[in-house]
């Protein structure tokens, strides 16, 4: 639904006063550069409207709370990150690069992993979860197992988001180095199990 801005919605914005509709695309837009600026704490509803030149109450008529917000700011910057695909035979470097780019993405806003991590229920973490765990599935993994390596690269990759680095060469580096140890433990994890039952089959018909 879009809200044309009338003479008691309009404020003054950065440009000056308004002229014109409010869409959603833009309130997002707006709410990401104010979460780039100076974090999730930073973004208020008053804040966001000034910003677009319009009433708090014309910004509310398309997000109803600040949550909805948050909720729309994420469902962009998942978007932004993409889908989880695998390059060629190497799984791994599918998911590394999906990881690498979900960090570089959402660490660019300030307080958008700890609310992604307090909200791994919504929908839109929920497809991240499929789309890593249908990876995994399909190269060979057990739904047992492909469960266990989505949880261990979320809390890797969330508790890695979450604590006080800077997004540099060396914080990139270090989170890189990390998650190739998780993959390459995982790759092992996977060779064991495919392995398995030709081991299992080997014990049987072997001379007691």
């Amino acid at each position: 639904m879009h809200v044309a801005a009338n003479r008691g919605d309009r404020g003054t914005g950065r440009g000056g006063p308004r002229r014109g509709a409010l869409h959603e695309v833009e309130i997002v837009g707006e709410a990401l550069e104010i979460i780039g600026a100076d974090g999730v704490e930073g973004l208020t509803m008053r804040r966001l409207s000034d910003n677009l030149g319009v009433a708090v109450g014309a910004t509310y008529k398309h997000v109803p709370t600040k949550e909805h917000l948050l909720r729309l700011v994420t469902l962009e910057l998942y978007t932004r990150v993409g889908s989880c695909e695998p390059t060629g035979a190497d799984w791994r470097r599918g998911i590394r690069s999906f990881l690498l780019r979900f960090r570089e993405v959402v660490g660019a806003y300030p307080g958008m992993a700890t609310h992604i991590s307090a909200h791994v229920a919504d929908p839109m973490p929920h497809r991240l979860y499929t789309s890593l765990n249908g990876t995994l599935r399909g190269v060979g993994f057990s739904p047992a197992g492909a469960d266990r390596v989505v949880r261990v690269l979320f809390f890797y990759t969330s508790g890695a988001m979450l604590a006080p680095l800077t997004l540099d060469e060396h914080a990139d580096a270090e989170f890189a180095a990390g998650l190739d140890l998780v993959l390459d433990g995982a790759h092992r994890s996977l060779e064991r199990d495919r392995a398995a039952p030709d081991q299992t089959t080997t014990d049987r018909t072997a001379p007691i």
